[in-house]
């Protein structure tokens, strides 16, 4: 070992044993000597060390990862997976590629991720306002089975492996906090940006309630400033779980179905919500939907009896987090756990995917992964009825957004793109007053035409604001059609709400929408009409499939990004 590495490696254990340190200043991040240490760690190591892998060295439970290699050992499809080997072969594996795993913390010193946590990038614990973002709680396991999922030390003989084995991994705790502030989520989505290059978000509003969670105003600064500034101007990729609120368990009638674009963070524009399939190609029953999807990845699909279905990732060390050895038949050694799930674990493998396709191409943008993703995606559970071809000649479908991300076909498509060089445009529309009635109780509803004029011709995403007067909201439905009238976008479905404590009622955000009155402003978010040209005559098509409960429709907005 060099004298650099020498200096570097002792620094960094002098770091790990002061974080238990209390820093001098309560509302500080860090101490001047905490500060100290990490700016001279950081001068030694201004680039991450590469790690070799070879695809055909050993990881103990690599058979077990069917999402990365699946060719029906569980009973699945063959090739149902994200097409990372041939990638692999090719030899890009996520070296010097930083993913920023915002979650419940991760396990520092796991055997499977420690030679791939970051050393040049500060970690962030919100919990107890430190640079280790270690788990607090002895429950907590979240984070190191995500950041497994991106990121485990690959070909090192034991545990797993990430889709991107050789990536680095950078912690924010933001979850274990009792409160978390809006301050909080941005300081969460702003850390550390100038270095990583993808945001891993396995979290979100919570789930199976049907309600409305507007995301807040520094949130959505953190994401803006990531994608604007990070990465030295190319951009942070935001990558956001679309939420497992669709199984409608929760009220039966009428039917508790969570969408995705119910959920103010994952229906922004400069995030990609990822919801889940099975080894099957198919959608996970919980996994929701959306206008605002952009694509799914592998999870348990509907076989929840079985849990060699699920992900085979990193658990919380020891007898800690989700597996304590042998737990609900689980691996009987407890460092790894066969039972993860969820939008939470399909997104981090499209992080990883997206890992290996930044490992190749560095310089691409946060729009052109974006776009490649869409450009690539596979079409997966081709018979579904929801595919629809839109004006640009995408296929995109509500439960799948633009379909299963595939690593060997990502690459391929960047191996001729033409970089995304013109600015990125955003046309607020204005507001057009309408004052039409909703009628009660008719699936027909009321549709409005918007006229859109722009100097864009090419769409990257699209919001629309409805603002009305209706007492509850739970009982509309809106569907907007763009132009080309190919692409119909459902934003909203007629269902129930369910109060946590009573399961009645419905909220928007914090606030009841039962007992609402005046105004409320809803903002959804559309991936589906990327490519197509914005202007000519939108229609809006509100409906109310309930009885009793009356308004109008008093403005609309749209908001549109392109070129």
């Amino acid at each position: 070992m060099t004298r650099k590495r020498w200096i570097s490696a002792f620094l960094l254990v002098a770091l790990l044993f002061l974080s238990h340190c209390v820093p001098r200043k309560k509302n500080d991040l860090v101490s001047d000597d905490f500060l100290f240490l990490y700016l001279l760690n950081s001068i030694l190591n201004a680039r991450e060390l590469d790690c070799t892998f070879s695809p055909t060295s050993s990881d103990a439970l690599y058979n077990d990862q069917w999402h990365l290699f699946n060719y029906g050992q569980f009973g699945g499809i063959a090739g149902e997976d994200a097409n990372v080997q041939s990638v692999w072969n090719q030899g890009y594996s996520g070296n010097q590629v930083i993913v920023s795993v915002v979650d419940d913390g991760i396990d520092l010193t796991h055997e499977d991720l420690k030679d791939n946590i970051s050393i040049s990038t500060k970690g962030l614990n919100l919990f107890n306002n430190t640079l280790f973002p270690s788990h607090a709680y002895s429950s907590s396991f979240h984070g190191s089975a995500v950041g497994g999922v991106i990121g485990a030390r690959g070909g090192n003989g034991i545990g797993v492996r990430g889709a991107a084995p050789c990536s680095k991994l950078v912690g924010v705790n933001l979850l274990e906090k009792s409160t978390i502030y809006t301050s909080d989520e941005y300081r969460a989505m702003v850390n550390e940006s100038g270095k990583v290059f993808i945001s891993n978000n396995s979290w979100g509003s919570p789930d199976t309630y049907g309600w409305l969670w507007p995301s807040s105003s520094l949130w959505q600064q953190g994401i803006n400033e990531g994608i604007s500034l990070g990465r030295g101007g190319k951009g942070t990729v935001y990558l956001w779980a679309a939420g497992n609120g669709a199984n409608g368990a929760t009220v039966s009638s009428p039917l508790l179905v969570d969408n995705a674009n119910y959920d103010g963070q994952a229906n922004y524009f400069g995030v990609m919500a990822i919801g889940g399939i099975g080894q099957n190609g198919q959608k996970a029953s919980y996994s929701e939907e959306g206008a605002n999807l952009w694509a799914v990845a592998h999870t348990q699909g509907n076989d929840a009896s079985a849990y060699t279905t699920a992900i085979t990732t990193t658990d919380a060390a020891g007898v800690f987090g989700m597996n304590a050895g042998g737990t609900s038949g689980d691996y009987t050694f407890a460092n790894y756990t066969r039972r993860f799930n969820g939008t939470s674990s399909a997104t981090p493998l499209a992080a990883g995917v997206v890992a290996l396709l930044l490992s190749k191409y560095p310089n691409l943008t946060w729009r052109d992964v974006r776009e490649l993703v869409a450009y690539s995606a596979r079409q997966n559970d081709i018979s579904d009825g929801d595919w629809v071809t839109n004006g640009a000649g995408l296929h995109v479908n509500h439960k799948y957004g633009f379909g299963a991300v595939d690593a060997e076909q990502l690459l391929l498509a960047a191996s001729s793109w033409t970089p995304i060089t013109t600015p990125q445009r955003i046309e607020d529309m204005g507001s057009i007053p309408y004052g039409d009635a909703i009628p009660d109780n008719n699936i027909t509803g009321v549709t409005v035409n918007y006229p859109v004029s722009s100097s864009i011709s090419y769409i990257e995403y699209v919001d629309v604001e409805i603002t009305t007067n209706h007492i509850y909201f739970p009982e509309l439905g809106i569907v907007v059609t763009s132009p080309n009238g190919n692409t119909a976008s459902v934003l909203a479905e007629p269902h129930a709400c369910a109060n946590p404590s009573t399961n009645s009622g419905c909220t928007f955000g914090n606030t009841s929408i039962a007992t609402m009155t005046g105004s409320s402003t809803y903002r959804f978010g559309i991936a589906r009409s990327l490519g197509e040209n914005p202007n000519g005559v939108w229609t809006i098509r509100v409906y109310d499939d309930g009885v009793g409960d009356t308004g109008t429709i008093q403005s609309v907005r749209m908001k549109i990004y392109g070129r």
